[in-house]
């Protein structure tokens, strides 16, 4: 078993064309962290933690009064445990770019 530490999102650019994104962390479909208010340059310093077998999956959500725009999914494997910081990177919409930074423990 591992364990995930999402410690910092940034904005790099933003999803919405006005005002700001509202920036939402999921796992596994459960939302974990926001939302973050977020404009461009932002970042929201994390203490969200979550453990896992195997693999995990983060999704990053702009919540929008419609339809949420889905920012992008990353894989993290409990094979990244003990390398230290690592950078995730969040930017399936051509409008965004969202950079996670996180670490891995291992039991």
């Amino acid at each position: 078993m591992a364990e995930l530490h999402i410690k910092k999102l940034k904005c790099v650019k933003k999803d919405d064309v006005i005002g700001r994104d509202e920036a939402s962390l999921q796992v596994d479909g459960v939302t974990i962290s926001g939302p973050h208010t977020l404009g461009k340059g932002d970042a929201v310093t994390l203490t969200a933690k979550r453990t896992f077998t195997g693999s995990i999956k983060v999704t990053l959500v702009d919540e929008d009064g419609g339809k949420d725009d889905v920012l992008g999914s990353v894989t993290i494997t409990e094979t990244q445990a003990g390398i230290g910081d690592l950078l995730a990177f969040f930017n399936a919409l051509p409008g965004a770019d969202y950079h996670m930074t996180y670490d891995v423990h291992g039991s």
